[in-house]
C-alpha cells in the first residue's frame, strides 16, 4: 500500500502522487477496492475528441479562408462560434448528468440561432445548406442511438425524436417558398426524416406509440 509522508494516509491501487497534497507516495502498490471508473473514463476521451474536433474545424476555417479569399470577418465569426460552441459542449459533458438530453435539445438551439440569423441576414446559403445540414446531423445523431438504445432511448426521448422527423422535413417548405436555392441538402434530409420515422414504427412501435399518449394525455 502506497503512503504519502506528509499526510500520513495510506492509499490502494495505482497512484503516484497524493490527491490531497501532490506529493508523491512512497511504498508498493495494491489493487484498489473499488472498480475502475469507465464512465470518467468515456467522459475524458469525449473531452479529447471534442477539442480534437474543435481545434481542427479551427484549422481548416483558417486555412479555407485563405484559400478560397473569404472576408477576415467571415472567418473570425466562424472561429469565435467554434469556441464558443466548444466551450459550451464542453460545460455538458463535464457539468450535466444527463448528456443525451441536453445534446438532442442542443440541435433545436442550433436551429433556432440558424433561423435568427437568416432573419437578419437573409442569407441563403443558411437556408440551403446551413439549417438542411443541422437537420441531417440532428437525426444521424438519433438514428445511431436508436439502434443503440432501442427501446430505452425511445421511451425517454421520443418527444425529442418526433421533433427532429418533424423538423427534418422543413427545409423542404423552405425549397417551396423559395427561400432555398438547392433542393438537394432539404431532399436529403427529408429522406433520412422519413426513413428514421419508418425505422421507429417497425422496430420501436409499442414504445412510440406508448410514449405519444402520454404527451397528449399530459
Amino acid at each position: 500500500m502506497k503512503r504519502c509522508g506528509k499526510c500520513g494516509v495510506s492509499f490502494t491501487g495505482d497512484l503516484d502522487r497524493c490527491p490531497l497534497c501532490q506529493a508523491e507516495l512512497s511504498g508498493k502498490a495494491e489493487p484498489s477496492a473499488f472498480p475502475r471508473n469507465e464512465v470518467r473514463k468515456s467522459g475524458a476521451v469525449a473531452l479529447s475528441v471534442l477539442a480534437f474536433v474543435s481545434g481542427a474545424c479551427l484549422l481548416a476555417m483558417l486555412f479555407l479562408g485563405r484559400l478560397l479569399g473569404l472576408p477576415g470577418d467571415i472567418v473570425l465569426t466562424v472561429c469565435l462560434g467554434l469556441v464558443v460552441n466548444y466551450l459550451f459542449v464542453r460545460n455538458i459533458l463535464v457539468h450535466t448528468p444527463d448528456f443525451l438530453r441536453v445534446v438532442v435539445r442542443y440541435f433545436l438551439i442550433l436551429l433556432a440561432i440558424a433561423a435568427l440569423w437568416y432573419l437578419i441576414t437573409r442569407n441563403p446559403v443558411v437556408t440551403t445548406f446551413v439549417i438542411p445540414g443541422i437537420c441531417l446531423v440532428a437525426l444521424v445523431f438519433d438514428a445511431v442511438l436508436v439502434a443503440v438504445f432501442r427501446g430505452t432511448f425511445v421511451s425517454g426521448y421520443a418527444k425529442y425524436l418526433l421533433f427532429d422527423v418533424v423538423l427534418g422535413l422543413i427545409p423542404l417548405a423552405l425549397v417551396a417558398l423559395g427561400l432555398a436555392t438547392w433542393d438537394v441538402p432539404a431532399n436529403v434530409s427529408a429522406l433520412t426524416a422519413s426513413v428514421l420515422l419508418l425505422a421507429l414504427l417497425v422496430f420501436t412501435r409499442k414504445q412510440l406509440v406508448a410514449e405519444v399518449r402520454k404527451l397528449f394525455s399530459a
